[in-house]
């Protein structure tokens, strides 16, 4: 491997080498805003990520201490198979080392709705992830991240990086140009078949703030009904949400959107809740972080007929 660049890079508060293709001017740009200039730069770090040209993969060292993300053409990040395989990578693999400090990464997409910031999360049976979160930001404008999310359970602080863009599927798209008359603005990114790519900043003011609810958005004919979650199934969808994403690194099979063939499906993946249960003591080292996580952050599943509910069913809950 052609180590000619390096960078130290900081996500959410781990600090990672990255070893990058001297041909990658690209990824080296992309990574220089996660820069992180406050630590000597000859000071080697324990976790390493390296980028380098090859067979198109994504390999977990057997420590879990390392992650290569390989292929010729991975430099293209307009080509948002390239952006968000390296981004779901690269996020997935700092959530793995985070936990057990309590910054979990929320499969989720999280925006804000009369100034309470609410975070619509995966809790194995859920959708309509981002599509929720857009219901809430075209009345806010306001928005936190789409897909990659990072929670710190003591501040409980959520957040998330404004350069990752939303992804809109078609069947979302569809829905906001017929129900709201909200057309996409052009994006930089290529259209493929998983849909559009749009920088954030062109739709939304992005923040920070404290996480005020947890929603699981449920699609059912029967009608709408919010309901609040118990404590134990909050924290079984909790568990989900936050191993998700991680479960996704370690089986790459359970993603919907495949780095290695550039293909994506609508199709589900299911993840069982014994591989739930198996991640979440290997990330967390067995600690009880997750009841501690949920304190003062209500849990709600929304089951709706069709998104326009989202927003009217929110506000009738005091977050």
């Amino acid at each position: 491997m052609n180590e000619n660049y390096y960078r130290k890079i900081n996500l959410a508060g781990l600090t990672i080498d990255a070893h990058i293709d001297s041909s990658f001017g690209n990824i080296r740009n992309f990574l220089d805003k996660f820069a992180n200039n406050d630590l000597e730069k000859n000071e080697k770090q324990k976790y390493k990520i390296f980028f380098s040209k090859g067979n198109r993969k994504i390999e977990l060292s057997n420590e879990q201490d390392s992650l290569s993300i390989m292929g010729d053409d991975i430099d293209d990040l307009y080509n948002p198979f390239n952006l968000i395989g390296i981004t779901q990578a690269i996020f997935r693999f700092t959530a793995m080392h985070l936990a057990q400090r309590g910054i979990f990464l929320l499969h989720g997409s999280t925006a804000i709705l009369d100034d309470k910031i609410i975070c619509f999360g995966d809790d194995g049976g859920s959708t309509a992830k981002t599509l929720g979160s857009l219901e809430i930001a075209l009345d806010s404008k306001r928005y936190i991240a789409d897909e990659f999310c990072f929670f710190d359970s003591q501040s409980k602080r959520i957040f998330g990086y404004r350069f990752i863009p939303i992804h809109i599927r078609p069947v979302v798209r569809n829905h906001l140009e017929t129900y709201h008359g909200f057309s996409i603005p052009k994006s930089n990114y290529k259209e493929t078949m998983a849909g559009e790519f749009i920088e954030q900043d062109k739709l939304f003011t992005t923040v920070s703030g404290k996480l005020k609810g947890l929603t699981y958005i449920h699609f059912s004919e029967k009608g709408n009904e919010i309901q609040k979650l118990s404590v134990q199934e909050a924290i079984k969808a909790f568990n989900f949400c936050i191993t998700s994403h991680v479960a996704k690194l370690l089986h790459p099979n359970l993603d919907r959107m495949q780095f290695s063939s550039m293909t994506d499906t609508d199709a589900p993946k299911v993840i069982d809740e014994k591989l739930v249960n198996e991640i979440l003591t290997k990330i967390t080292n067995g600690r009880e972080i997750v009841p501690q996580s949920l304190e003062q952050i209500p849990s709600y599943r929304l089951t709706v007929s069709l998104p326009c509910q989202i927003t009217d069913l929110l506000r009738k809950e005091t977050f």
